[in-house]
């Protein structure tokens, strides 16, 4: 089956079930070309519909006034930011895009800190906010957060636990850094309950990443316990 290199949300979910399909429980040719040309459609859709609201978002920064009101720069910078976690999950290179982004929540930033003079709290609170804009975009970069972290739900909920076992150990132990313990426990329920129906051969290859699962949550209910 044939899979574009920069594949959107959809036709990337797809592509987990191929590569996944004892995990899934799904027959070889329940994913076909018509089922992934419909999801390539749908990611094509979502980037034309991006590509609008980011040229409107670029047009809003390069027009701000020397002295533009606090709350209108706040608001776009907040709409940058979503701009920034949306494109991180679309198809096609959008290396570009992520670059003209930092580039204007930068200058944004610039003229807040500027706003905030000599304040030192605000200055400080500045700081943490870069920091943790920084972590945010960088765990975007790995395409299952940002599938996951999607506005417009691209992996349905009964499948969120078995595609977090189709990603490498290094990135199921990020994503798992996003989930409170509740939420681990759900993903648990969910792996178990799947994987009731399948052979020892097909659970064989991810029980080492639903241990690691597990652990998660053994270790944030210690932590719960402890304070």
């Amino acid at each position: 089956m044939q899979f574009i290199d920069f594949p959107g949300a959809y036709e990337r979910q797809l592509q987990r079930k191929y590569n996944n399909p004892a995990l899934f429980n799904i027959r070889a040719d329940d994913i076909n070309a018509d089922s992934i040309l419909l999801a390539r459609q749908q990611d094509s859709e979502e980037v034309e519909k991006f590509m609008i609201s980011f040229r409107r978002v670029v047009e809003r920064a390069v027009s701000l006034k020397p002295n533009e009101q606090s709350d209108v720069i706040l608001k776009l910078k907040e709409d940058l930011d979503q701009h920034y976690q949306h494109c991180c999950s679309l198809q096609g290179d959008m290396s570009k895009i992520k670059q003209a982004l930092q580039t204007l929540l930068n200058a944004i930033m610039s003229a807040v800190r500027k706003g905030a003079g000599n304040d030192l709290a605000a200055q400080s609170k500045l700081d943490e906010e870069d920091t943790a804009r920084a972590e945010h975009f960088r765990l975007q970069e790995f395409a299952l957060i940002a599938d996951m972290m999607r506005e417009q739900r691209s992996i349905p909920a009964a499948e969120l636990a078995l595609s977090l076992l189709t990603e490498p150990m290094n990135i199921v132990t990020e994503a798992l850094e996003l989930f409170q313990a509740q939420e681990i426990a759900g993903l648990i329920s969910d792996i178990h309950d799947k994987f009731s129906v399948l052979d020892d051969e097909a659970i064989k290859p991810y029980q080492h990443k639903l241990q690691a699962i597990a652990e998660k949550l053994t270790l944030l209910a210690d932590d719960t316990s402890s304070n």
